[in-house]
């Protein structure tokens, strides 16, 4: 049977079941026109690819075959990763004992602590009623993802609060464990692995929302998870595909950055022009296959939960735009104060925490709200350091420094690119992105820290058996670490007067 009849089958195939599942579980004709026919297209579209790319690889090698995984015993597997345990138990530990005086379970403190949404998270993660909240667009199936974990917690703590924190501290000690393993494998040095990950789980974004529930630190993990998975990947596409999947549930705007980093991770492979349609075909196969899969269990997933919204739909997706910004249609004192913010947030407050602003009476709020800027008329401020913190940012910068110099000779050096310049292009494109989307960009620092660190990891890690350049590295940990405990020590001691530590 030809190609383009396989096609034919598949489309047909896929428009009778989307039909069907449309009109049964997702009220195809109540819907306005437009969103009817966006609905059809894209579950038609999406599952009639995957059809195709089914029947095409039984076709090609007589059935469906599925990567065999490497089982190695648990006795080995700790011995191998004891450092990284150990380092992850540790920030496990801290995370929790900051979250537990963070989140409460009787208030609503939405938007408080830099702009997150811990208490609805909180809720919708293990809450028994938490699935009637609205999951926004961009959230494609995180119900799917977040609550079997907050029912099994349940099972063990019969506290729903206390589940959703235990579940979110584990994570972010789960990114701290994933940067060990992947700067350990790319430096071949334990000990600069320890240094750099300790950089990640002390940084600001995750020493922050390792403790503040929010579905940002899920993103974090899975971003991270398909670093590793391109490290590891032997040249199929199921684990990458997989684990954008994952990515694409939690937060859909991130699997623009698993584009990216397949993209690059496969340039290597292009040497020849004779190379190059294949390297185009590999990076179409992958994106088609993880982006129809994403929106196959996006439909499903609203289909189950009622309260999430399609990304797709343009009556859904109407909301976002109380989270986008018209800034070229502000004047340039705006456009250029968001530039600086972006670029300072990105850059900085990532990764070493400045003095907030607290906002009290003045917007109306019975509890404190804190942020890493404000605007007032004609003018954009942005929280600042002082004293140790400002030793602080001149060391990052001279690491920031050395982390592009040493990137730019290597790359002129072996002219091939590695993951340093998929970080490197993250990190662009998440600037672009959030120069017109959300309100606190630090909110979404999740997202590019990973990539932040990753990239200084990977450009210094020729110095990673430099005795003196690890010491140096463990003093600027040591300073760092309390500079991030007096930020929470500043927001705790704001909130006191207007609430009981703990809840």
């Amino acid at each position: 049977m030809t190609p383009p009849i396989r096609f034919f089958l598949s489309t047909l195939l896929a428009l009778t079941i989307s039909f069907a599942f449309n009109f049964f579980f997702l009220d195809l004709f109540e819907r306005m026109p437009i969103d009817q026919i966006l609905l059809m297209a894209f579950s038609t579209a999406a599952l009639g690819y995957v059809v195709f790319r089914v029947w095409e690889s039984i076709i090609e090698t007589g059935g469906l075959h599925f990567p065999k995984f490497k089982i190695t015993s648990l006795a080995s597997l700790l011995r191998e990763h004891t450092p990284g345990i150990g380092l992850a138990i540790l920030f496990f530990v801290v995370y929790t004992y900051f979250a537990l005086q963070l989140n409460f379970a009787d208030s609503d403190t939405t938007d408080n602590f830099l702009d997150a949404d811990n208490y609805p998270w909180m809720k919708r993660i293990a809450d028994p009623s938490g699935y009637q909240f609205e999951m926004r667009g961009p959230h494609p199936f995180a119900y799917f993802i977040l609550r079997p974990f907050g029912w099994l917690l349940n099972l063990v703590t019969s506290d729903p609060r206390l589940s959703a924190i235990l579940l979110n501290t584990f994570v972010g000690a789960l990114c701290v464990f994933m940067a060990w393993v992947f700067i350990k494998q790319q430096s071949q040095n334990s000990i600069y692995a320890l240094l750099i990950a300790s950089l990640l789980g002390l940084s600001t974004s995750h020493f922050f929302f390792g403790s503040v529930i929010e579905s940002y630190i899920f993103s974090a993990a899975a971003l991270i998870g398909f670093v590793l998975t391109l490290q590891n990947n032997r040249g199929t596409l199921f684990a990458p595909v997989m684990m954008s999947v994952i990515t694409f549930g939690i937060t859909l705007t991130n699997f623009v950055q698993n584009i990216i980093g397949f993209a690059v991770d496969q340039l290597p492979n292009v040497s020849q022009k004779a190379a190059i349609k294949s390297y185009f075909v590999k990076v179409f196969q992958f994106t088609a296959l993880a982006f129809s899969l994403g929106i196959i269990i996006s439909i499903i997933h609203a289909a189950w939960y009622p309260s999430s919204r399609l990304f797709f739909q343009l009556s859904d997706a109407k909301i976002e735009g109380d989270f986008s910004l018209s800034i070229f249609q502000e004047p340039q004192w705006k456009i250029i104060g968001r530039i600086v913010l972006l670029i300072r947030t990105i850059l900085l407050y990532t990764v070493i925490a400045p003095k907030p602003y607290v906002f009290g009476a003045e917007v109306g709020a019975w509890l404190p709200y804190f942020n890493f800027f404000k605007v007032t008329p004609e003018l954009y401020s942005y929280s600042s350091y002082t004293g140790m913190g400002n030793i602080l940012v001149f060391a990052w910068a001279v690491l920031l420094l050395m982390s592009g110099i040493f990137f730019l000779w290597n790359l002129f050096r072996s002219r091939k690119a590695d993951l340093s310049l998929a970080f490197a292009l993250s990190l662009l494109f998440n600037f672009i992105l959030h120069f017109s989307y959300g309100f606190e960009p630090f909110l979404y620092s999740p997202d590019w820290a990973y990539a932040l660190i990753f990239f200084v990891g990977l450009s210094l890690a020729p110095l990673a058996g430099n005795r003196i350049f690890q010491g140096i590295l463990l003093v600027f940990l040591i300073l760092l670490a309390y500079n991030q405990i007096q930020l929470f020590h500043l927001i705790l001691d704001a909130i006191a007067p207007f609430y009981g530590l703990g809840g």
